[in-house]
């Protein structure tokens, strides 16, 4: 676990050398300060003049003050340059991986796992630098130090600290692969409960709606049950087995070294200052067995974040930009699906051996049954997922030439209402996504081709105007506004493509005939695909409409033509009057 921390942190192994040098220097002064009264009690043998005394107090204050220097030197350069910055460089990386992961990872993922293995992993990443810092580096350092003197003193007090390490060390690895796979099996369930919280957040307005506040909270008090019994599981042997006998060793091998400095004394190899300095340096030996034990279980309880953030952030993204890329922005954004197959990774199919072309300029609705595969062609487009056979082409060119934000530099989108996302953020920024540098006059211009600016305008219904802030989701929002939104933020995009996903199913009909009435002048000489369930939208406003069903092109032709045909779309036309009557 520690070399994946550590090349997880590669960005600051420069600075944690220059750390580990100041913290030699430092141990090796507080080394020299363990000496104090050892000195004081050999010069006071000695019978030293009084100016012998001046100049050690002297040696001991410019001690002092290096020790106090090196102590807030290290302590500003673990702050500022590494505690911060790793936090920075390990929140950013995240939020960047789950920005360019593709589509397919992203729908296979739960949001509230993600968070959790973000901030739990960031988090114990922090406390694991934090402890090797504070006290892994400068106790390991401190321990060689103090085993040098004490090889000179008394060689017989290093093997025996050096046995008892051997299976202080053993008792301390045995504990932690016992706690293993509790360990694991309770992140598991941390993970679900990070779920089953966001979800509970989520859906509060169901939950209370149906009454099933009581049912939840007990199934979640059930779940942290859970994960308190295995944790209590996990720490009882550790504590009442290992733990103990870990003290035993450390008890009998310092009563050993005290028989041992007994027999130095009384043979004359150990004096009393001596025997004040070698029990100084014992003291901060063995104390470093419980600081390193401490550490280590400390980095075992966090391993398992740490590793789970690590595989996070190594995954790649199954569409990757092509070597190479140079693509020169064609005349006209034509689109064209050329014998295209695709499956999930499920393995269910959804378009097979599709082909159909959509001409520079062109308004298109493309309408079929559910399952028929009108998601599934919108997403190919901007190349959200990858085909699994043929070719889909912008502009003749094939989308897997196109350098990622160039190809996604040509679409702006609308999706049907569920699926707006709106910002917690002001309704101008919400507008502006696409181009955060518009000026308030085109966000209002394009709000007006969207027919929302009216409500923005209504100070009883939005009181600082463009400059509302929506809420968490846009919670302050009907559904109609939320998509009108959306709408608005498509035409300030000014994108050679739209794709409009049932981009007006949330709205009244007055105001759906308004917009639809407007489209084609709002959308003048650029592409646009609707993908239409509700027939009507588009009887006026397609120049061709394609019909897929099953993952195939069935018909194609003007509302007139397919009605005309009697085929499916007629079918489907008809189906949706009766219902509508």
């Amino acid at each position: 676990m520690i070399l994946k921390l550590w090349r997880l942190l590669r960005p600051f192994h420069k600075v944690f050398w220059i750390y580990a040098g100041l913290i030699v220097v430092f141990e090796f002064a507080q080394i020299l300060s363990s000496y104090t009264i050892s000195g004081a009690v050999t010069l006071f043998g000695r019978k030293t003049p009084f100016a012998g005394w001046l100049l050690y107090l002297a040696a001991l204050a410019v001690l002092d003050e290096i020790i106090l220097r090196l102590d807030t030197n290290i302590d500003w350069r673990i702050i500022n340059q590494m505690t911060f910055p790793v936090f920075k460089y390990l929140k950013t990386k995240a939020v960047e991986k789950f920005l360019r992961m593709d589509m397919s990872w992203h729908h296979e993922q739960s949001s509230g796992v993600l968070i959790s293995k973000v901030q739990t992993g960031v988090d114990r990443v922090r406390s694991v630098v934090d402890h090797v810092c504070w006290e892994f580096f400068p106790t390991a350092t401190q321990a060689i130090l103090s085993v040098v003197p004490l090889l000179f003193l008394s060689p017989w007090t290093v093997l025996i600290a050096a046995i008892a390490l051997v299976i202080f060390t053993r008792q301390s690895i045995c504990g932690e692969r016992f706690r293993k796979p509790l360990r694991e099996a309770r992140h598991d369930l941390l993970e679900t409960e990070a779920e089953v919280g966001t979800e509970y957040v989520r859906s509060v307005e169901t939950a209370t709606v149906f009454g099933q506040e009581d049912r939840m909270m007990n199934s979640y008090r059930e779940l942290h049950d859970e994960i308190a019994a295995l944790g209590n599981k996990e720490v009882h042997r550790a504590i009442f087995y290992y733990g103990r006998w870990r003290i035993r060793v450390l008890s009998w091998s310092r009563r050993l070294i005290l028989a041992l400095w007994l027999w130095q004394l009384n043979n004359g190899t150990l004096d009393v200052a001596g025997l004040i300095f070698v029990g100084v340096l014992t003291d901060k030996l063995f104390m470093s067995f419980w600081r390193f034990a401490k550490l280590v279980e400390r980095v075992f309880e966090s391993g398992e974040a740490v590793l789970r953030l690590e595989k996070l952030l190594a995954q790649q993204p199954r569409i990757v930009e092509p070597l190479g890329a140079s693509v020169t922005l064609p005349v006209g954004a034509s689109i064209e699906f050329r014998d295209v197959s695709f499956s999930y990774h499920n393995g269910t199919t959804v378009l097979k051996n599709l082909s159909l072309n959509i001409r520079a300029g062109e308004i298109v609705a493309v309408v079929g049954p559910t399952g028929s595969g009108k998601t599934t062609l919108r997403r190919l487009l901007p190349r959200l997922y990858e085909v699994r056979a043929g070719q889909v082409l912008i502009g003749n060119i094939d989308v897997r030439s196109w350098p990622l934000a160039m190809l996604r530099s040509l679409f702006a989108y609308v999706p049907q209402g569920d699926d707006v996302y709106i910002y917690n953020d002001t309704l101008a920024n919400n507008i502006r996504f696409a181009r955060p540098d518009a000026t308030a006059e085109e966000v209002a211009r394009a709000a007006g081709l969207a027919n929302i600016h009216n409500d923005i305008a209504d100070i009883g219904m939005f009181p600082d105007g463009y400059e509302t802030s929506v809420g968490e989701r846009g919670v302050k929002l009907s559904g109609g506004q939320k998509q009108r939104i959306a709408l608005a933020r498509a035409i300030l995009a000014d994108r050679p493509i739209i794709i409009l996903d049932e981009a007006t199913n949330a709205l009244d009909a007055v105001t759906e005939r308004e917009i639809q009435e407007q489209l084609r002048t709002v959308f003048a000489g650029r592409t646009v695909v609707i993908i239409a369930h509700r027939l009507a939208t588009i009887w006026n406003v397609a120049d061709r409409i394609i019909v897929l069903d099953d993952g195939r092109k069935v018909e194609e032709g003007t509302h007139a033509e397919l009605m005309a045909a009697s085929g499916l779309y007629a079918k489907m036309v008809n189906l949706q009057n009766t219902s509508s009557t």
